[in-house]
This record gives structure tokens, C-alpha cells and sequence, in this order.
């Protein structure tokens, strides 16, 4: 029975770190309007607490029908804005945003459907959990948790990581509302200058006149 007591003990310390680490991150992401300091942050947070050293946010590019890596903890220089999969079933990233349901891997190598990138292989990915970061219309991508180490995920780990890609769902539609705000902003002001300049041009043209 001391061994399953250990193990439960463990398993509440585990959700605990969990729901603190999902409820800080919530604040920050809350506080910080750059997108990617919020993205690249919560790859830092998941990594942390599945004690992984990689994580990544990867972005669905329509035009090109891919995933682009666009921020992550712990890869090689040269990963991060750079590297990309197919949006379909042929990578675990691909396979959970066509899909729309989380994807685990406990041992990438016995697992041949794969096409891989060749990233996997260079930084030693055995296990991989994926799953989709839904936004408002077409779903904004993937984020992932990569080990080197065989893990076993379970329906609680599956539960977080999809509870973050939630908040961070959320992030990136804050992010283009509050774009399409500036961008408001930036076009009033320039109506607002367009303005001004008039004025100063009419007023001009009184001046010329009354001479």
C-alpha cells in the first residue's frame, strides 16, 4: 500500500503544479498583449510541467496547407520560424490539427505511419502529445510536448495541455482584436491628419486671399 500512497501523493503534487502553472499563465497572458511572448512562454510552462526539455506552438499557414513552428522552448537555433510539417496525417502536429483531436505518441519509432521532419530525429523525439489551439473560425494550430525519454500520458495530462491550448486560444483572438483595434486607431489618426492638413491648407488659402 506505501507504493500506491506514493504514487497518489505524487499524482495530487502533479495537479496541483498544474493548475497553478494554467491559472499563472492565465494572469500573464491576461497582462501581455505581444503574441509572441505569450506563445513562446507557454511552451516554456507546458515543458516545465510535464518536466520535458522541448514544447513548441506550431501555426497553420493556409496558403501554403502547412504548420510552421512558431515559438517553442529548448530546440536547436534554426527550429523556430523555420521548420514545418504538412497540415495532414502524415506528422502527430499534422494529425491532430486535421483531425481536431489530441494525438499521443509513447514511442514515435515503432509508429511507421509517420513522415517525420527531420528535426524529430536531430533532437531524439521518442514521445509526443499534440493537441489542436482552437480559435474563432478555422483553428489557429497545434501545441506540442516533445521528450527524448518514453513517457506514458494519461487522460489528466491530455486534460491540461488541452485546458492551455484553450487559454492560449483565447490569447490569440485577444491578440487580433486588439490588432484590428490598432489598426482603427492607426486609420483614424490618419483621417485625423488628413484632416489637419486641410485645415491648415484652407486656412492658408484665406490668408492668400485677404492679401
Amino acid at each position: 500500500g506505501r507504493r500506491s500512497g506514493d504514487s497518489k501523493s505524487n499524482e495530487i503534487r502533479r495537479l496541483r503544479r498544474q493548475q497553478k502553472a494554467l491559472a499563472d499563465f492565465g494572469g500573464f497572458a491576461l497582462g501581455e498583449r505581444d503574441l509572441g511572448k505569450v506563445l513562446t512562454e507557454a511552451a516554456r510552462v507546458c515543458a516545465e510541467c510535464f518536466e520535458v526539455p522541448f514544447c513548441k506552438v506550431c501555426r497553420f499557414r493556409s496558403e501554403e496547407n502547412d504548420l510552421l513552428v512558431e515559438a517553442g522552448v529548448g530546440w536547436h537555433q534554426g527550429v523556430i520560424g523555420r521548420v514545418v510539417s504538412r497540415a495532414d496525417e502524415s506528422s502527430p502536429q499534422g494529425r491532430a490539427f486535421s483531425t481536431g483531436e489530441p494525438v499521443i505518441c509513447g514511442d514515435l519509432s515503432k509508429d511507421g505511419s509517420f513522415v517525420l521532419p527531420s528535426f524529430y530525429a536531430e533532437h531524439n523525439i521518442i514521445s509526443t502529445v499534440d493537441v489542436i489551439i482552437k480559435k474563432q473560425g478555422r483553428p489557429y494550430g497545434v501545441l506540442e510536448i516533445d521528450s527524448p525519454v518514453q513517457q506514458n500520458y494519461d487522460e489528466h495530462d491530455i486534460n491540461f495541455l488541452t485546458g492551455f491550448a484553450n487559454v492560449l486560444a483565447e490569447a490569440v483572438n485577444t491578440s487580433k482584436r486588439n490588432n484590428e483595434m490598432q489598426n482603427a486607431i492607426d486609420r483614424m489618426r490618419d483621417m485625423v491628419t488628413d484632416k489637419d492638413r486641410l485645415l491648415v491648407l484652407q486656412t492658408e488659402l484665406l490668408e492668400e486671399k485677404a492679401v
